[in-house]
């Protein structure tokens, strides 16, 4: 084995022709890194006596040694190199990538361009801009859209302030990333148990037994990482994810910070991984400087303008005679609610449309409908909407599942469940309890979209019993207590 430390001298080369300078980073779990200068990019025409050192002249690089402990066996080794070549043919400009890789004496390094202006933990606690801020977001985005789009998605894992790096033209660019996780065919995943990732910026899903990584971990990473740099701390402190869900206590605001990039982070952190938006999502809020941005479902681009403007031409004329306090969200909602419960396809589109702008705003009757239509539900009316939708169904009728056959939107019908209850909002007590209730059905009945959970399933049974209690719907309450009684 080597010894790192006897390397660091002008007179001990590295695996032959990388002098080290000084380390840039010890803090890693399983890799040291590295300032050094490639000895083969040193001008030998540099005359030494004119007080110039020959080595001034060399390119500096870091590179990342992994230590002794982590060396590899010859599976291992193989491992190293397989996952170097995805790596590396995931080129993009937000993307710090190794240039080379080789293996000296059992021990595994990579070759990284060297960026001068460090990292973003320069930047935690300072007043940024709107505009610094949007940029900081643009740059991450898209460096995270690129990995998770990859052929092989790739699961960084490892998402923060340190790793990511400002390079020589600054813009932001997400490293140590080349030999986290990827995701092949199906579900099977190589992954760096010793590299899992820093505490403070893990998710909560992370936090449970046989964690499957996915893209959704690194998106509340990102929002960790975002709100640290905002606020100057981590938001759930340095048990991060494990903590929000034994807490279940909302993140504080951060002061002088636009409305859209709050809201950003809040979603980003939401607890429910289908409640986060993608990185591709995210790229496009930071390109219009808005969120969410304000587009239409893309499933619903046949309707066209002409029935947006109807909705509007039938808006004002209901309501131009109204004052102005009583053109309220509540009426848009019941003209939505009477569209949406329509027998004709193309008026529950219409009303499926308003009732998705109305969800956009956060009304909570409106998200609840949004969940109720596409959600697996085998209530009558759920099913003759997304007949009328065109949304195909997998009925288990053994089973009692009227489950869509495209995950979206039962993944949909979950994030937006897990939103009210988010919010929050004891006005609407009814609304929390019966979507607690979903959600807890989700966890504890066998079904095609998530594995079951009862530790979750029992978790919104409980807080589904406490909006039962305070809206007094005992017909609920009855459906609860039986559910809990499995448990005991």
């Amino acid at each position: 084995m080597i010894e790192i430390r006897e390397h660091e001298s002008e007179t001990k080369i590295f695996d032959g022709h990388y002098q080290l300078l000084r380390p840039l980073s010890t803090e890693g779990g399983t890799a040291d890194v590295w300032l050094a200068i490639d000895t083969n990019t040193i001008d030998s025409s540099i005359d030494s006596e004119e007080g110039t050192s020959s080595s001034d002249s060399g390119m500096l690089v870091a590179i990342k040694i992994y230590r002794p402990k982590n060396a590899l066996d010859i599976d291992g080794e193989q491992r190293f190199r397989d996952e170097f070549k995805i790596v590396y043919e995931c080129r993009h400009e937000n993307l710090l990538q190794p240039t080379g890789f080789s293996i000296f004496n059992g021990i595994p390094y990579l070759v990284l361009p060297y960026c001068k202006n460090g990292s973003s933990e320069q930047l935690i606690g300072k007043q940024l801009s709107p505009d610094n801020i949007w940029k900081f977001i643009l740059d991450v985005s898209s460096g995270l859209n690129r990995l998770h789009t990859n052929e092989t998605p790739i699961i960084h894992q490892d998402i923060k302030p340190a790793n990511i790096l400002i390079d020589n033209n600054g813009d932001y660019a997400i490293t140590d990333f080349g030999i986290s996780s990827k995701r092949k065919g199906g579900h099977e995943f190589y992954r760096d148990e010793e590299n899992s990732g820093t505490m403070a910026y893990m998710a909560p899903e992370r936090f449970q037994e046989n964690a499957v990584p996915m893209s959704q971990s690194d998106i509340w990473a990102f929002g960790a990482t975002l709100y640290e740099i905002l606020s100057g701390k981590v938001p759930f402190g340095e048990e991060g994810g494990k903590s929000q869900i034994d807490n279940s206590s909302p993140i504080l605001p951060i002061p002088n910070i636009p409305s859209d990039i709050q809201h950003l982070i809040s979603d980003c952190l939401a607890i429910e991984p289908g409640n986060r938006p993608s990185a591709k999502t995210i790229k496009e809020a930071a390109i219009t400087k808005q969120y969410p941005v304000r587009a239409h479902r893309k499933y619903f681009w046949l309707l066209g303008i002409g029935i947006i403007a109807a909705i509007i031409i039938a808006i004002v004329f209901l309501f131009k005679k109204s004052e102005p306090n009583k053109f309220s969200i509540e009426k848009l909602y019941q003209i939505a609610l009477i569209d949406i419960s329509s027998d004709d396809s193309t008026i529950v589109k219409r009303g499926v449309t308003l009732m998705d702008s109305l969800s956009n705003i956060r009304y909570i009757p409106a998200i609840y409908q949004m969940a109720y239509t596409y959600g697996w539900y085998i209530e009558d009316e759920s099913l003759k909407r997304k007949k009328l939708l065109g949304i195909d169904i997998f009925e288990d009728e053994k089973d009692g599942l009227y489950l869509p056959k495209i995950d979206r939107y039962s993944n949909e019908a979950l994030a937006l469940l897990s939103k009210i209850l988010e919010l929050n909002d004891s006005t609407y007590a009814e609304i929390n309890a019966q979507a607690a209730y979903r959600l807890a059905c989700y966890y504890v009945n066998p079904n095609q979209i998530i594995r079951s959970n009862m530790i979750k399933g029992k978790m919104y049974l409980i807080q589904s019993k406490k909006w039962a209690v305070l809206s007094n719907d005992s017909v609920l309450l009855q459906k609860i207590n039986q559910s809990l009684e499995t448990f005991k």
